[in-house]
């Protein structure tokens, strides 16, 4: 998976969104408030990073275990997938 070319990561008002544009706009319309978790997938995904290189640097940052950090991940790129925010590597 990677992030579709269609959606941006902008900083507003001190938080970050990820934001439709070009066609992403006919098929969601607004924008997705990101935690720092879903911004730390975000940026590793646009980075060509695996799975487990983004739980390991959830590792490194959070005082999480394994098994809750892979658990976020995949929640993330879950929700990510859901709205069109994550196309199929091509």
């Amino acid at each position: 998976m990677k992030v579709n070319r269609n959606f941006v990561l902008r900083k507003v008002g001190g938080r970050c969104v990820a934001v439709p544009v070009g066609s992403a706009c006919k098929t969601f319309q607004g924008v997705v408030k990101l935690n720092a978790t879903a911004q730390l997938v975000w940026e590793s995904l646009l980075a060509g990073d695996a799975e487990d290189q983004t739980v390991g640097k959830m590792l490194a940052q959070y005082d999480v275990t394994e098994e809750r950090a892979r658990s976020a991940y995949r929640a993330a790129v879950e929700r990510m997938a859901e709205i069109g925010a994550l196309t199929l590597d091509e």
